[in-house]
């Protein structure tokens, strides 16, 4: 298979360690094929090996992510909630005073760190003055109480929790960048094996040679590539996971299908995982809960046309989000 991204990386090494095993058995190459640097089989066997962990630790990144987004947009929208019904209270019992004038604007869910804890900053110190009014006004009940009991001590605690998702988020985002570099950086050492394994084969053996004519491909030839088919996901109830269909293609030809899936509501095709390899004509469907671990994760797939000469092309990106 053709390294295409990412996530074609394991099954390609599986055909180069495959082939490299076949030209170990040939007596041309005495005691097995040995790159320069004295690279054997088994340490292609070894970079692969690390490649699958990294690669699980990007997934692994990837839904901590998302999780630590999901943490952030709650704590966000329930204190835009609270602000939104301070703000009215305090316009209701104290219209045409300093207090009422003195209000911070109202953030949206989209407004970045800086502005929303300054917003709550704000908030938390008006509310500090007004509880401390004495006597309190007539028909004013002091401290200042919101629905459900919800007092200032409440608000502060809260900002502390977004603070903390804040820096969680934070923290998440650089692990994942990280666990990709670390992806990267084991596809380029394994790339360059794998190229120097074409460039060796041709001196060991006789132009035809069978090991020769098997040689696994790095890149796929310029050619032909097979039009997109139309993906859909729903969450199916009874399996408790993702479903996902897609269209038949139109092609005469085709090698496989392939599903993929990627976490979060941004699919990146840079940390696609294949879940499922499928046959022409089988049943055109997977169900999976990749990625959707706990209730209110999403999770994107797509759906490749893989033809034998490797070309490919995905869907669009299809997101489904668990329930709860």
């Amino acid at each position: 298979m053709p390294i295409s991204g990412p996530s074609s990386y394991p099954r390609t090494i599986d055909e180069f360690t495959s082939h490299w095993a076949g030209a170990n058995a040939q007596p041309q190459a005495g005691a097995g094929i040995v790159l320069k640097g004295g690279i054997a089989q088994s340490y292609l066997v070894s970079m692969g090996n690390n490649l699958g962990t990294v690669r699980d630790q990007v997934a692994g990144m990837g839904v901590e992510d998302t999780l630590a987004g999901e943490q952030l947009v709650m704590l966000v929208t329930r204190l835009q909630v609270r602000m939104v019904e301070f703000n009215a209270r305090v316009r209701a019992d104290f219209e045409g005073t300093a207090y009422a004038r003195s209000l911070p604007l109202a953030f949206t869910v989209a407004e970045g760190e800086g502005l929303v804890r300054d917003a709550l900053r704000k908030v938390s110190l008006l509310w500090t003055k007004i509880d401390a009014i004495s006597p309190a006004p007539a028909g004013v009940a002091l401290p200042l109480v919101l629905m459900g009991n919800y007092d200032r001590a409440s608000f502060d605690t809260d900002r502390q929790s977004l603070r903390e998702a804040f820096g969680a988020l934070s923290a998440a985002e650089v692990n994942l960048r990280l666990a990709r570099e670390q992806r990267n950086d084991a596809q380029d050492l394994i790339y360059a094996v794998l190229k120097a394994y074409r460039a060796k084969l041709p001196s060991v053996f006789p132009a035809g040679h069978a090991v020769l004519e098997s040689m696994p491909v790095l890149r796929a030839a310029p050619g032909h590539t097979p039009d997109a088919v139309t993906a859909a996901v729903v969450w199916d109830v009874p399996a408790a996971q993702a479903k996902v269909t897609w269209t038949a293609s139109p092609e005469a030809d085709i090698a496989r299908y392939e599903v993929r899936g990627a976490s979060g509501e941004s699919y990146v095709a840079a940390d696609e995982t294949v879940l499922a390899t499928v046959a022409p004509g089988d049943a055109r469907e997977l169900l999976t809960d990749f990625a959707l671990p706990t209730a209110g994760l999403t999770a994107g797939f797509k759906v490749y046309v893989v033809l034998p000469t490797g070309n490919e092309r995905g869907s669009e990106a299809v997101y489904v989000t668990r329930p709860a």
